[in-house]
């Protein structure tokens, strides 16, 4: 989602925009609210899941992939199918990641099928059925009420580390780790992407440039092909200890 005219977030965009031309993933940008809040979301993803499910099977996207507009696209040589569950794991179907406040969805994937309709339609109408719940993140915190506290969704979801598809900024510059944050929330070079959530908006293109400028000029340290990354082995390694 990406309202106005704040040429930062279109930056941002067109990092994830060219890592998609790449290996042909379609991108979808909701240019205008469609629900108050952050709902408007759990709307689009909920559009475009409804729009993949009208068409015959084979011909359906697998799975969608949110990233928030604070977010950098780091390595445009990173194929997303990497992170995926192997076919064996075909009850998995959303991969969250947490941070030191729990779960955050600025960035994952969910499988298209209608146990996701349901996870979602459910988020977008979890402060109406229950109004006597404090939700500090809108649809982030309705989220987590529902994979925490229900069965039906909880079984089917899987956090994943952060620093995969969701990792954090380092230091300003991007050049060196950030002391004060723990090493493995923060992105290092030949990760997806950086995410900046919780940046308040006057500090945000302050914050985003050094990555970016290292995104636009695709600096070889930060764009390894997958192969020199580890990734192949490490998300092996993860999901062979999912049962």
């Amino acid at each position: 989602m990406i309202y106005g005219n704040r040429s930062i977030y279109d930056r941002g965009l067109r990092t994830h925009q060219e890592h998609a031309r790449r290996f042909g993933y379609p991108v979808s940008v909701l240019r205008k609210p469609i629900m108050s809040g952050t709902y408007s979301k759990c709307a689009i993803l909920l559009s475009e899941m409804l729009r993949e499910l009208e068409k015959p099977p084979g011909e359906r996207l697998e799975w969608l992939f949110w990233f928030d507009s604070d977010s950098v696209l780091m390595n445009a040589n990173m194929p997303l199918e990497v992170f995926l569950p192997p076919p064996r794991l075909s009850e998995v179907h959303l991969l969250l990641t947490k941070d030191w406040n729990g779960l955050n969805n600025g960035v994952y994937f969910i499988r298209v099928n209608e146990w996701s309709v349901r996870l979602i339609s459910a988020t977008i109408s979890y402060h109406v059925l229950n109004p006597d719940v404090p939700l500090a993140w809108q649809d982030q915190s309705a989220l987590k009420m529902l994979v925490d506290e229900h069965e039906y969704f909880s079984k089917h979801v899987v956090y994943c580390p952060l620093r995969w598809f969701n990792a954090y900024m380092r230091s300003p510059d991007a050049l060196q780790p950030n002391p004060d944050s723990p090493d493995h929330l923060q992105v290092h070079p030949g990760d997806l992407l950086v995410h900046f959530p919780g940046t308040p908006s006057e500090h945000l293109d302050q914050t985003l440039s050094p990555y970016l400028e290292i995104a636009e000029n695709h600096v070889s340290e930060w764009e390894p092909p997958l192969e020199q990354t580890g990734y192949t082995e490490i998300t092996k390694d993860f999901w062979d200890q999912i049962n």
